[in-house]
């Protein structure tokens, strides 16, 4: 089965398995706010100082809609499958002056050199504290990332840093995720909810210009702030 509807396939199967009274299913709609805290490595390759090479990157900030669909098991637990559309995030250069040409600094620090889309499914099983139709409910949860990079595009300066047109490749990466929040009843079928969410995401990058390839390790620490609206039925 391809991996991107691994999580979805298990979401479902986890869905049918109750057929109690009290389970639910529950849509939520909003906003996400996703910071990747990026760390990467030093470009190795071809044409390349060192090691270390002092050329680097950092993978900025986006915003996004979030979409979610869980399905309550009991009064306190569900599972959830976090999807939203897939954020395009820009990726700029990080060059170290104290190896890297000045000329080169002054004319690729800080510029977008590449724009990077994530699609990154997260199914998580979330313990919900209080009773059903308590007003405020906290919530945690624990479960486990997919994260594929699907289209990678390299920018004009993108192309002259690497000198000329670059491909970019990125692995797929799996790993665990967590999340903490609170929902706001405030009618019988309708909630207002806040979350904060991470996961363990790491991915090996692999630039290549005119058949020379430069290889960077990334890794993220996300922090995903998101804002919604469900509804139950």
């Amino acid at each position: 089965m391809n991996h991107r509807f691994t999580l979805i396939a298990a979401a479902l199967a986890l869905a049918g398995l109750s057929t109690a009274a009290s389970a639910q299913n529950t849509v939520r709609i909003g906003y996400s706010h996703v910071e990747p805290h990026s760390s990467a490595s030093d470009a190795t390759g071809p044409f390349l100082l060192g090691p270390p090479s002092g050329v680097s990157l950092s993978v900025k900030n986006q915003d996004t809609l979030f979409l979610s669909f869980a399905h309550s098991f009991n009064n306190n637990m569900e599972v959830e499958l976090a999807l939203g559309y897939p954020p395009t995030h820009d990726v700029t250069a990080q060059l170290n002056p104290a190896i890297v040409p000045a000329y080169i600094v002054s004319s690729f620090q800080g510029q977008v050199i590449a724009k990077v889309r994530q699609v990154a499914p997260t199914l998580f099983f979330n313990y919900k504290f209080g009773e059903p139709q308590s007003a405020w409910r906290p919530f945690v949860g624990l479960g486990i990332n997919y994260t594929r990079f699907d289209k990678r595009e390299s920018t004009a300066t993108g192309n002259a840093l690497n000198g000329g047109p670059t491909d970019i490749s990125l692995s797929d990466s799996w790993g665990l995720a967590a999340q903490a929040g609170v929902s706001y009843r405030f009618s019988d079928k309708w909630t207002l909810n806040a979350a904060v969410a991470t996961a363990r995401v790491k991915t090996h990058l692999t630039a290549t210009t005119a058949g020379a390839a430069r290889n960077i390790d990334i890794r993220f620490r996300p922090t995903v702030l998101t804002f919604s609206v469900g509804y139950d039925f």
